[in-house]
């Protein structure tokens, strides 16, 4: 009898070779341009993007506010800054927002969590990841090897077999090494 399967799908990343817009202004001129109503929303998220850069301690407070928004493009801006601030308390909370979603937000919020998962959110994680662990093909683009090792035990688990990217047991500790990790099939999307 065949094993259900699950393929894993990854295109690279592409490469940034340019300084973020706002990395020579100070923080009350980013603050004071993020809270212009006047400004549209994609104007103001470069600046966002550079305070969760340099951790901004108010970011957290900024992103509640937008996430309590009644608006969607607010909502994903919330969950974009959270992602790239990246902090274990950022982390927590767009876990929190995955619990509090619907199925395709919950998606999405997944897939934003499996691009800054540590091994200190391994357990939720564990737990998010069982909605994705179907039989089928999944895009792990820009997912930690942490995520995508999580993604192999849970599916191991539901004996379900996995093919595409995968990594050594050694790397879910957060101690790979280049000889323990093992990329032995990864399939690319090219680009459009």
């Amino acid at each position: 009898m065949n094993q259900p399967q699950l393929r894993l799908l990854s295109t690279p990343s592409p490469i940034e070779n340019h300084s973020p817009l706002y990395v020579d202004v100070d923080s009350a001129r980013l603050w004071n341009l993020v809270t212009d109503a006047t400004v549209h929303l994609i104007l103001r998220k470069p600046a966002l993007q550079e305070l969760a850069r340099r951790r901004d301690p108010h970011l957290m407070d900024y992103c509640e506010n937008l996430l309590g928004l009644d608006d969607y493009e607010n909502w994903l801006t919330a969950i974009s800054t959270l992602v790239a601030l990246g902090t274990t308390e950022a982390v927590d909370r767009l876990i929190l927002v995955y619990v509090q979603s619907l199925n395709d937000d919950r998606k999405l919020v997944l897939s934003m969590v499996a691009k800054v998962l540590t091994a200190e959110h391994v357990k939720p994680f564990s737990i998010m990841v069982r909605e994705v662990a179907v039989p089928g093909e999944l895009d792990v683009s820009g997912w930690t090897k942490i995520a995508t090792s999580t993604l192999h035990d849970v599916c191991k688990r539901f004996g379900i077999e996995v093919h595409g990217v995968s990594v050594g047991a050694k790397e879910e500790m957060g101690t790979a090494t280049p000889e323990t990790q093992n990329l032995d099939e990864i399939t690319t999307i090219p680009d459009k």
